[in-house]
């Protein structure tokens, strides 16, 4: 799509919009839905032809998006969302918008001749490939295949320290959904303090825990710019009850190893696109549910808290606790097979409100460095994990 020398791509990895028309300085687009349905908040698109230009993306339907019950109170995802804009693919940095009568607007900043939007920045397969390569590097952590996706994709595990008489199973997973990747800085900076030879707890967790780290659950819908689903139209983080392994093959093949080698705690990181805050659900609604496994959720809490400013206990799950927990989720479904604290883990898209930082909100560095941070929690439970 071109008007003299102004063009819009998407056709490269995580690419998503549709274009519509472009008009002087005015680029009109839609978004992608992933399948049939309304899963389409993502976008990532490139503009050439941009020098002296302040431009204006508008995306025509917006407001074409569901959203999740208990919300009502919550600014929708486009109120007060500033997108990124970047002039290499490296370095991001957030650009005004607004939305009107459904329709939202992005300023786009002329930073360069060639310039890339996106609605947070992309954690691409290479930077997955560069975080398995860093990891591997350490002696203590080796790579696996649990298997290959419909679209002949690895999907790698990382496995760190040794298994032991007593030693906790501990799981980490990333990316079921791929549009929020958040969850793929989290992890790096997880792993990054976890790895590093001069950091004690590090160390002290590689040598006392058995652990397996899933980076990247969805990387054909991650490659494809899909918001939530992945190759064959399954929302993965629906799908841990009853597992179809033809629609949910990625679900399939973790639950197959997590039931080999046992599961005592696990964490699966996301993203949210309304809340300004950092959340956690834990296992309280599960059938099973017991004083155990809520004082367990409590301590590790109460220890995120102290380890991380953006996080506070007082910010809960939206809406209120559900009466019953939905298994069909990963967190959930875990916690149930295997009595053990399994958490749910959610990122703001925007800013938290606590510990704001107004120029970037919830960036990447600050994703990694919740990742780091997490290891004080984890280190809080593992002793009575079982």
């Amino acid at each position: 799509m071109s008007q003299g020398t102004l063009t819009l791509s998407t056709g490269f990895e995580g690419g998503s919009a549709l274009p519509v028309s472009v008009s002087g300085e005015t680029l009109r687009i839609r978004l992608r839905a992933d399948a049939a349905g309304r899963d389409m908040n993502w976008f990532y698109f490139r503009i050439s032809g941009a020098a002296g230009r302040e431009l204006r993306v508008v995306i025509e339907n917006a407001s074409d998006l569901s959203r999740l019950a208990g919300r009502d109170e919550v600014p929708d995802c486009w109120t007060g969302y500033r997108p990124f804009v970047s002039a290499n693919r490296r370095d991001w940095t957030r650009c005004d918008a607004d939305y009107a009568d459904g329709v939202f607007t992005i300023k786009t900043p002329a930073v360069a001749d060639t310039v890339w939007v996106a609605y947070y920045p992309p954690f691409p397969m290479d930077r997955h490939d560069a975080m398995i390569a860093a990891a591997v590097s350490d002696g203590r952590c080796r790579l696996e295949r649990l298997g290959v996706t419909p679209q002949g994709r690895d999907l790698d595990l990382l496995r760190i320290g040794t298994p032991g008489p007593g030693k906790p199973k501990v799981w980490i997973m990333g990316r079921q959904h791929p549009s929020e990747t958040m969850a793929g800085f989290f992890v790096e900076g997880l792993l990054a303090r976890l790895l590093d030879p001069s950091d004690a707890l590090g160390r002290a967790l590689c040598d006392a825990l058995d652990i397996f780290v899933v980076p990247t659950v969805n990387p054909d819908g991650c490659a494809m710019g899909n918001t939530r689903l992945n190759a064959r139209g399954m929302n993965l983080n629906r799908a841990w009850d009853g597992t179809d392994p033809e629609t949910a093959p990625e679900v399939a093949m973790i639950l197959t190893r997590m039931r080999a080698e046992g599961v005592d705690f696990c964490l699966d990181a996301h993203g949210d696109e309304e809340l300004p805050y950092v959340f956690l659900g834990g296992p309280l609604e599960i059938p099973s549910r017991s004083s155990r496994l809520d004082t367990l959720f409590n301590d590790f809490g109460q220890a995120l808290e102290r380890s991380c400013p953006a996080y506070s206990m007082d910010d809960p799950y939206p809406g209120g606790a559900p009466e019953t927990a939905d298994l069909r989720m990963a967190w959930n479904a875990i916690a149930e097979e295997f009595d053990c604290l399994s958490i749910l883990l959610e990122m703001p898209f925007k800013d938290t409100h606590r510990d704001s930082d107004p120029e970037m909100g919830w960036s990447p560095a600050r994703s990694a460095d919740l990742g780091r941070s997490m290891l004080d929690a984890i280190d809080a439970v593992r002793r009575r994990l079982r």
